[in-house]
């Protein structure tokens, strides 16, 4: 029974249920986006040839008829190149047998130029490379930036907000907020910069990357040059060294970024996960919400729990691509096309992710009550500075004593009073003991939100 695709119908939920959320997503890897981009690599590669007097040369107004089929390109010509790889079974030599339809229909001479000398991997490598290349910019850091704005926002408004750390999941010592949003955002600044910077490349070697079939049919050309050239115009790195397929380090180091940038935002939709439980952060409520099919009072975090399953599904697909990707039989072999048709799914789930995020950051607000609270009824952290200044004084035993008056205990602004006076120190070390509160150590906090923030504004501000 065949069944036509819609929101309700859609295998994947990308194209169901999350659908309205991607379209962006879509336009660049879609099934029409590919076909789209063959038709520009063909043409733009006739071109070449025509510009380079290599076959008989085109006109301006030719040129433009030419390129127009690229500008021109719609859903139904996208249909088209369809129905001719039904009988092709080849989705390549489609794209060329409709180039050559419509150049017919144009009454442009050359069609039997179209596609010379290439092989499908010139086309192919390209078009997926310019997706990849437009996902970055326009979709991938654009959306991390967002996210990466927003924390940098959090610290400095929580700078000097005290809050209670835990290590192992154990009250440690006092941090503040700014600064634990701080660490986050200045490590997805290190991978963003990464991500931005990292080249993405292409390859026009031919069938086995010798270039044979282009010095075969144009030997008065520099291959070596014109190669280079043409990948570059596309704003692509040019490889040369390549078997049938370009290297697939190129992916590798783009997808490397991905999953740390990833892998960061699981960590912090975690932490965020935990802030919300224990009562840190509150979430403000979108009218007419359900939290809870049973239970009317939940305000569930699903923002960051959509994010972290969202980063995960995109994950698990990037490191298949870095497992699979690097490993070809000898030339090629087509178990990789089925794959890297699936990259748009793992753009697609963290674009998804990086949406939830900024949703979940913009509905929470600090509880700054709780933490105040928390901190007052923890007294026991300062043991970790009691310890020092004991063992600065030549107190060897220091830390044993600190031991012994507050590991499992929950200690009190009295009973540290108590503790300070019975102490066998100096007058001014007792003091810098007695300045200190749950609330006050917080070190160098607000300092480091400041530099870190700094960087993070100036790259933000395209200083860096």
């Amino acid at each position: 029974m065949s069944i036509d695709l819609s929101a309700l119908t859609a295998l994947s939920p990308l194209d169901g249920r999350y659908r309205s959320l991607l379209v962006e997503t879509a336009a660049i890897f879609s099934e029409y986006a590919l076909i789209k981009k063959r038709v520009e690599i063909e043409v733009r590669y006739l071109l070449l040839l025509s510009e380079h007097q290599l076959i008989p040369a085109y006109t301006s107004e030719q040129t433009q008829q030419l390129q127009r089929i690229v500008s021109d390109f719609l859903i139904h010509d996208a249909a088209r190149v369809k129905d001719i790889e039904s009988t092709t079974k080849h989705d390549v030599k489609a794209v060329e047998y409709f180039l050559r339809e419509k150049m017919t229909e144009l009454e442009l001479s050359g069609s039997h130029f179209i596609h010379l000398a290439l092989t499908s991997e010139d086309v192919n490598n390209l078009a997926l490379s310019l997706m990849c290349l437009e996902a970055r910019n326009s979709l991938l850091v654009p959306k991390v930036k967002e996210i990466l704005r927003q924390l940098a926002e959090m610290s400095v408004v929580y700078q000097d907000t005290p809050m209670l750390a835990r290590t192992h999941g154990q009250p440690a010592v006092p941090t503040t907020v700014g600064k634990e949003i701080l660490v986050f955002a200045y490590r997805l600044l290190q991978e963003l910069k990464q991500l931005e910077a990292t080249p993405i490349a292409g390859k026009l070697t031919g069938a086995v990357g010798t270039l044979s079939a282009h010095q075969a049919v144009f030997d008065q050309a520099d291959w070596w040059k014109l190669s280079q050239e043409f990948v570059t115009s596309f704003g692509l790195q040019p490889m040369m060294y390549t078997t049938q397929i370009l290297p697939a380090e190129t992916y590798s180091k783009f997808f490397s970024s991905l999953i740390s940038i990833n892998s960061i935002l699981i960590d912090f939709s975690q932490d965020m996960w935990r802030y919300i439980s224990d009562g840190y952060f509150t979430q403000t409520v979108t009218p007419g919400q359900v939290g809870s099919s049973t239970m009317p009072q939940k305000v569930n975090p699903i923002d960051f729990e959509n994010a972290e399953g969202n980063l995960g599904l995109s994950n698990s697909l990037a490191i298949f691509y870095l497992q699979k990707l690097p490993i070809s039989r000898l030339q090629r072999d087509l178990s990789d096309s089925t794959v890297k048709r699936s990259i748009g799914v793992a753009v697609g789930h963290a674009v998804l992710a990086y949406q939830s995020l900024q949703k979940g950051l913009s509905k929470v607000v600090l509880n700054e009550a709780l933490l105040k609270t928390e901190l007052e009824n923890h007294w026991e952290v300062l043991a970790e500075p009691f310890q020092v200044i004991l063992r600065a004084e030549g107190d060897t035993s220091g830390y044993e004593k600190l031991k012994f008056f507050a590991q499992g205990k929950s200690v009190t602004a009295a009973d540290v009073k108590n503790f300070i006076e019975g102490l066998s120190i100096s007058d001014s070390a007792k003091q810098k003991m007695s300045a200190l509160t749950p609330l006050s150590y917080t070190g160098l906090a607000q300092q480091i939100v400041h530099a870190g923030v700094a960087d993070i504004t100036a790259y933000l501000q395209g200083e860096s």
